[in-house]
């Protein structure tokens, strides 16, 4: 795309594909910064958490 931009002669093209380029960096670096503020957890820490964990094959509810 860069190459394309490039070697047409209107600056304007050479403009947005910069900005894309650049929109698409920010939020990647978002995201990133996203998931490792988060983290990852498994399914089954999730369900421990909300309380609907399966103990020796029965269900459990929180009850409040």
């Amino acid at each position: 795309m860069m190459t394309l931009a490039f070697s047409s002669s209107d600056f304007v093209i050479v403009g947005h594909v910069l900005l894309l380029i650049l929109i698409s960096g920010v939020l990647l670096f978002l995201l990133t910064n996203f998931l490792a503020q988060t983290g990852l957890v498994t399914v089954e820490q999730q369900m421990e958490e909300m309380g609907i964990s399966q103990k020796n094959g029965k269900e459990q509810t929180k009850t409040d």
